[in-house]
């Protein structure tokens, strides 16, 4: 089975992009002097071909919120929210603050909106977390990226919701 986390609202939210990779020609590798990877010399390569080169390989593992999934069918068994961004990242603090922050940003007055992270075809029940937005904090979204030892279960759903500015209850 694979993971894959996915927000889902009744509105529209930007998406972002966080990683750092570029895309050059073979060419261009050449004349920077990037070695090629062993099992696919750049002799073998279209000189116009585009690459993908990062500084490290870490900065591959950066925030992406995309509007788009590829998994309608496992998604829309949990939600029926109409607006579905995957979240594609490995959780790591500075990341877990940028989605903290994209969040807090992001979730408008008298909305609601779901956060998910969800094995593809397990389709098990999820019994959410509901969170007032004034709660919304990092403990929170490492609790929903973060693996439990001896526990193969990384399901978890939390509804964050903001309330109407002025409205009490």
């Amino acid at each position: 089975m694979t993971a894959y986390s996915f927000i889902a609202t009744d509105y529209e939210i930007p998406e972002i992009d966080n990683t750092k990779k570029r895309f050059i020609t073979v060419r261009e590798a050449i004349a920077l002097g990037i070695k090629p990877h062993e099992l696919v010399p750049w002799e073998r390569m279209d000189k116009d071909s585009e690459v993908t080169i990062v500084d490290d390989e870490n900065d591959l593992d950066e925030l992406v919120i995309k509007k788009e999934t590829d998994f309608e069918n496992d998604v829309r068994w949990y939600t029926k929210k109409p607006f579905i961004y995957s979240v594609y990242f490995r959780y790591r603090e500075h990341r877990g603050k940028q989605l903290l922050e994209y969040l807090k940003e992001n979730i408008k007055e008298g909305q609601h909106l779901e956060l998910w992270s969800i094995w593809l075809g397990d389709k098990q029940y999820i019994k959410p977390i509901i969170c007032e937005y004034e709660r919304i904090s990092l403990e929170l979204i490492k609790k929903v990226y973060t693996w439990q030892v001896g526990n193969d279960s990384i399901c978890n759903c939390v509804v964050f919701e903001r309330k109407l500015s002025g409205v009490v209850g």
